[in-house]
């Protein structure tokens, strides 16, 4: 493995540990690479306003890719540097033909600082808590789609995500891309504008840096991670890392995000 110039890395399951905070590990290989001068990216399907957890960390550049590839947020200045969003029109679509397909399915719109969901979503905690904070809203999906929006969420109680996909993509066709990263039973899929995904973003953010794709290194656990692995010059997945990162021609599968993986081999290029 030869020292790359950027490093991206995903966060949940893969940067940050189980429990979602940082390991005393990754923090250090975050500060040591920026004192060498190798950036250190993070490419996360998360939105802006779940990025606190590594507000402070001393990155060389401190920019995001979040929400997939859709946003390109300053973490410093709390403002977005390019968006690829969803049109309503398409978006009325694609609800459409999902639910002609899935009846049963539920709806949540990513505005990048505002999240909107219908009565069926599940939030993990009670939605009238979440309705006393402005950054939460609720009502019909068709009619949360006033106007264009960074990703939309698709879930299903009795069916997992992969199974999900699958179906949800043979309904909209290339309308919007299509891609997850939960584990479980219940189905979580996160769709986004034609064409944005993680390695899209990451390439034009690597060629304003003047990075080639060979100096690249990317570290990924989920199938919303493997655009970035298949085009990045390195890739790593992380030991528990879902089955269809494995055949990407060639990633090399590490340790585990317990083991603070992603920091030990920043710490080990350096």
């Amino acid at each position: 493995m030869r020292t790359p110039r950027l490093v991206a890395t995903d966060l949940d399951g893969t940067f940050l540990s189980p429990d979602g905070s940082v390991s005393a590990e990754n923090a250090v290989a975050v500060a040591e690479a920026a004192a060498a001068g190798l950036p250190v990216v993070f490419v996360t399907g998360r939105p802006p306003r779940w990025l606190g957890v590594i507000a402070e960390l001393p990155m060389a550049h401190p920019t995001v890719i979040a929400s997939n590839g859709a946003l390109v947020w300053d973490l410093e200045e709390q403002r977005p540097l390019w968006a690829e969003t969803i049109e309503a029109d398409v978006a009325r679509d694609v609800i459409a033909l999902v639910k002609k397909e899935l009846p049963d399915a539920s709806f949540g719109i990513e505005q990048g600082m505002r999240f909107g969901f219908d009565e069926s979503y599940r939030l993990g905690f009670d939605p009238a808590i979440a309705l006393r904070r402005p950054e939460f809203f609720t009502g019909q999906p068709e009619d949360m789609v006033t106007e264009p929006f960074v990703k939309m969420l698709i879930q299903h109680a009795d069916m997992d995500a992969d199974e999900l996909s699958r179906r949800v993509t043979r309904a909209i066709g290339s309308a919007l891309t299509v891609t997850h990263s939960s584990w479980g039973s219940m189905g979580l899929l996160e769709l986004s504008a034609p064409g944005v995904t993680k390695a899209e973003t990451l390439a034009r953010y690597a060629e304003e840096l003047g990075v080639a794709r060979a100096d690249v290194a990317a570290f990924g656990d989920m199938p919303n991670d493997r655009t970035m692995l298949a085009w990045a010059g390195q890739s790593f997945a992380m030991a528990e890392a879902h089955a269809s990162l494995l055949d990407v021609p060639h990633v090399v599968q590490i340790g585990s995000n317990t083991e603070s993986a992603v920091g030990r081999t920043i710490r080990g290029w350096l």
